[in-house]
């Protein structure tokens, strides 16, 4: 098992207990929202879609972001590097697996593949990742309480 601050997430050769339908397609829709907003440069929405208490770790950062604002000021600045250098960037997630937990948290798994192109020019894949989110409903939302972000090949 693949450990999520505190938490387990699903590890790849485990068989999940499927999630039913309705809820692997919220979670579903969730991403493809979640994702649009970042790449449509919509920094604070995007950051609205973590708890207050959210923890964020991805490669190549020495130290986690924690809480929504360290995320909203992170994102912030990122959206602004990309957006001055004239460059786009697109997010496809696909191979989700989503476990349900006896808490009403979700453990969602699931690949990226981010691409960047400069305005009008064709795109090249930036980055492949696996991340590893636990997700939790708050208001009626689903909203992502941690988010760790890994290079699949550099995990041992």
């Amino acid at each position: 098992m693949t450990e999520v601050q505190g938490e387990t997430a699903p590890p790849a050769t485990a068989r999940p207990a499927f999630a039913d339908p309705e809820l692997y397609a919220e979670i579903t829709q969730f991403y493809a929202w979640h994702m649009c907003l970042m790449d449509d440069g919509e920094p604070d929405a995007w950051a609205d879609a973590y708890t207050e208490d959210a923890v964020f770790e991805e490669p190549g950062r020495t130290d986690a972001l924690y809480g929504r604002e360290a995320i909203r000021a992170s994102i912030t600045k990122r959206v602004a590097e990309l957006a001055a250098a004239g460059t786009v960037m697109r997010h496809w997630v696909n191979s989700l697996v989503v476990a349900e937990q006896p808490d009403g948290t979700v453990h969602a798994r699931y690949y990226s593949l981010a691409m960047r192109a400069p305005r009008g020019q064709r795109p090249d894949i930036f980055g492949h990742v696996i991340c590893r989110d636990v997700l939790v409903r708050e208001g009626g939302h689903w909203l992502v309480r941690h988010r760790n972000v890994g290079i699949e090949a550099l995990e041992s």
